[in-house]
């Protein structure tokens, strides 16, 4: 019952960011131009900074061994994930499409999913949870900020390669190659602004949902991609590691991160782009709130 608490409590912190924006919202403190301005902050300055900090850990060459089957995982799901999102939604609308493309190709593993791994799995759990993201965010920040570029062929590559968050990824990389550490103060420095980036989304999107009716909440492309992000896709990949003999907190690890609800970054690519971003956030808050759920389930299932 300690694990099941601990889980519940770190999606709950979620809602309590959200409900934040709600109230922000209905205040008057976010309106749609301060919103935007949010987004701006978080795509070119928070997000650019948690990347380039979740790179920084140093690990012995035993520590990398270990861990490199990880990579290899996590690599594997974003792809296969990406195939499923091309099978099962090429009949809905280019706008929608984008959105449940990036739904179900990526969790919320990071904001979410991480501090549910060091509370269950210990240092173990973080070392391979640090692996797992690295693929995922190399994918979400190429492949998966693709889906929200309407420019075609030259414009869209040219639009990708000077993000700063695609930036930031292969900064990350080589703060993590070079043979000395950063000085604390940069470290301190840049992880306290990228840890602002898991309540401010949460609280842009709780602002956009303090604009929809309830009856917005109950939307069957967003329940239906709660379903695969939740339930399908962790179930199978529990079922694959399991068969192929992988180490149990490996294998646990994988499958709670995956299993993690829709990524925030839905949203704030969705309305950064010209996106339908109320689309966007009901598939995050429902599946936030299934998360809840099944999450805890999913643990007992090992």
């Amino acid at each position: 019952m300690d694990v099941l608490s601990k889980m519940i409590s770190t999606q709950a912190a979620l809602f309590i960011y959200m409900a934040t924006g709600v109230i922000c919202r209905v205040a008057g403190i976010i309106n749609d131009k301060s919103r935007k301005h949010f987004n701006a902050f978080l795509v070119n300055v928070t997000l650019p900074a948690m990347i380039c900090a979740s790179f920084l850990t140093k690990r012995s060459a035993q520590e990398l061994a270990q861990a490199g089957m990880m990579l290899i995982i996590s690599a594997c799901v974003c792809l296969a994930s990406y195939g499923l999102s091309l099978l099962i939604w090429r009949g809905k609308s280019a706008g929608q499409r984008s959105i449940l493309q990036f739904a179900t190709m990526f969790s919320n593993a990071g904001n979410a999913g991480l501090p549910v791994v060091a509370m269950v799995f210990g240092d173990a759990g973080v070392l391979y949870a640090s692996f797992f993201l690295i693929p995922i965010r190399i994918f979400m920040w190429t492949l998966g900020l693709s889906f929200f570029m309407p420019e075609k062929g030259g414009g869209k590559l040219k639009k990708l390669m000077t993000n700063p968050c695609f930036a930031a990824v292969f900064v990350g990389l080589g703060l993590m190659l070079l043979p000395f550490q950063m000085p604390a103060v940069l470290q301190t420095s840049m992880r306290s602004i990228g840890n602002m980036t898991g309540p401010l989304s949460m609280m842009i999107i709780g602002s956009t949902l303090s604009e929809m009716r309830p009856r917005d909440m109950l939307d069957k492309e967003a329940l239906m991609v709660s379903g695969v992000r939740l339930i399908l896709i962790p179930l199978v990949l529990m079922g694959v590691l399991r068969l192929a003999g992988l180490a149990e907190t490996s294998w646990q690890v994988a499958v709670t991160l995956v299993a993690m609800p829709v990524a925030t970054l839905t949203v704030v690519f969705s309305e950064t782009y010209g996106g339908d971003h109320h689309f966007a956030s009901r598939c995050v808050f429902i599946s936030t709130v299934l998360s809840l759920v099944t999450v805890p389930l999913m643990t007992l299932l090992f």
